[in-house]
């Protein structure tokens, strides 16, 4: 069974590099916002094994900036675990977070492969594809957050 509950963000930087960026060192993946007291870092168990990452801060839109924007990033997933249901209690539990401290709008910067799963959260792409250096192709996607 997979739980979802807080970490520290030292916890989610293992997983978040193997995943989405094998080619940086993991101790380079302090992120803006990481260590923010408002920050939300969340990891899924299975048991004792993390199967997947994610995290959300406070952070403006970077196109539309506006109170209460909220950033979700570095979600990864363990891919022998993917499509066990991880994913969205991660997503969940994020922006019921941001919500709880006033999130109005929650934004990422999509990896175009996670673009259907941010879609059946109800986020919706805005702007064009664009790339990322050794990353690939992403799209800005946001979701109100109002009840």
């Amino acid at each position: 069974m997979i739980t979802v509950r807080p970490v520290d963000a030292a916890v989610v930087r293992p997983l978040r590099q193997a995943v989405l960026r094998p080619h940086e060192r993991v101790e380079d993946l302090v992120w803006r916002g990481d260590l923010e007291p408002s920050t939300l870092h969340v990891a899924a168990f299975d048991d004792d094994r993390i199967v997947a990452v994610a995290t959300i801060a406070e952070e403006p839109h970077p196109t539309a900036p506006a109170a209460g924007d909220w950033r979700v990033r570095g979600m990864a997933t363990a891919p022998d675990t993917r499509g066990l249901g991880s994913g969205g209690a991660l997503l969940r539990a994020l922006l019921d977070h941001a919500r709880a401290h006033g999130g109005r709008r929650a934004w990422c910067t999509a990896r175009i492969t996670a673009r259907a799963f941010y879609e059946r959260w109800g986020f919706i792409a805005e702007g064009d594809e664009f790339q990322l250096r050794h990353i690939g192709p992403h799209v800005i996607m946001a979701t109100r957050l109002e009840d």
